[in-house]
Parts: C-alpha cells; sequence; structure tokens
C-alpha cells in the first residue's frame, strides 16, 4: 500500500507543470508576397489618378482664361463707354464755352469796344483768367483816355505844335476849354498857359 503511494508521488513529481507563456507557441503569420501583377495594378491606380488630377488642373486652367478674357473684354467695353462720355462731355464743355464767349463778346461790342478788345475780355472772363482782365481793362482805358483827349482837341480846331514839341492853342480853343482842362494846360506847358492868359487880357 505505502509503495502505491509512494509511485504516485514520484510520477506526480515528475511530471513538472510548464509556465503558460511556454506552452503557448505563437503562429508565425506568413509573410505577404506582391506579386509583378499586383505592383502594375497599383501603377494603373497611381496613372489613372494623376490623370484625374491633371484633368480637373487643366479645366481650373482653362475655366480661369475663359474668365479672364470675359473680363476684358467687360473692361474694354467699359473703357470705351468712359472715352465716349468724357468725348461728350468735352465737346459740350466746348460748345458751353463758346456760347460764353459769343454772349459776352456781343455785350462787350456794345458798349463800344473793339472786336479784339471784346473778344480776348470775354475769353478771359469765360475762363476765370483775372490777369488777362485786368490787362485788357486797363488797355481800353486807355484807349478810352487818347480818344478823348483826341475828341477834345478837335473841337478847338487846328492846333499848332512848336519846335520843342510843345502844342501851343489859340486864344478862342483856350477860351473854350473847361477849368480841368486848363489846370491840366498849366501843369503841363505853364508857358503856353501864361502866353493865353495873357492874350486873353488884351
Amino acid at each position: 500500500m505505502e509503495e502505491n503511494k509512494s509511485t504516485e508521488t514520484t510520477v506526480e513529481t515528475n511530471q513538472e507543470v510548464k509556465p503558460e507563456a511556454e506552452q503557448a507557441t505563437p503562429v508565425e503569420q506568413p509573410e505577404a508576397k506582391h506579386t509583378e501583377e499586383d505592383v502594375q495594378k497599383l501603377m494603373l491606380e497611381l496613372a489613372k489618378a494623376k490623370r484625374e488630377r491633371d484633368k480637373a488642373s487643366t479645366e481650373a486652367r482653362e475655366y480661369k482664361d475663359k474668365w479672364k478674357a470675359s473680363l476684358s473684354e467687360v473692361e474694354a467695353a467699359n473703357m470705351e463707354k468712359a472715352e465716349k462720355e468724357a468725348a461728350r462731355e468735352e465737346e459740350f464743355n466746348k460748345l458751353k464755352r463758346e456760347n460764353s464767349i459769343n454772349r459776352l463778346e456781343k455785350t462787350y461790342l456794345a458798349m463800344g469796344w473793339t472786336t479784339d478788345e471784346a473778344e480776348r475780355m470775354a475769353t478771359a472772363e469765360t475762363d476765370n483768367d483775372f490777369d488777362t482782365k485786368l490787362k485788357v481793362m486797363a488797355e481800353v482805358d486807355e484807349r478810352k483816355k487818347k480818344e478823348m483827349e483826341k475828341t477834345i482837341l478837335a473841337s478847338y480846331g487846328n492846333v499848332n505844335v512848336g519846335a520843342t514839341g510843345s502844342t501851343s492853342y489859340t486864344v478862342e480853343q483856350f477860351g473854350k476849354m473847361s477849368i480841368a482842362e486848363r489846370s491840366k494846360l498849366y501843369s503841363e506847358n505853364r508857358e503856353e498857359y501864361n502866353r493865353l492868359v495873357e492874350a486873353t487880357k488884351k
């Protein structure tokens, strides 16, 4: 009886229990092998993808070019329209200026101005040229002053001019002079003035 127990114990002892890690041996997976056919398929897919991308890029570029061309036509149309409007405005302003000059010129001619004076003054007034306006007005005043003096002298008949260039008047002419005219003669030619005064006393 004791021999049987001893034998069982020996059997159990001889049967060593191995750890689970040692017992579970991993199963090796076979390496994935790509055949030449698989590589060809992959290359074909890549080529198709590139072709689609290039096609999309070309279509986008063509659309952009068409859009630019269309935009340029619109801009050209707008530019042409603007140029026509500018030309019409320029023509309108030109006609408006000419009408203003003609109207003002008639006004100055009616005031006794010469054609040249009236035209220059009307142009300067239309163009707001203040300096030219002053110049023309001064010329007109000077001309009218000379014409008035000439008229006054003509009303006294013929006058004599001495060798020195001084003007001599007759007693009759001196008698028709106004006080202002006699004062002018006195300041400009006192000798002639005194001669005429003495002549009137005789």
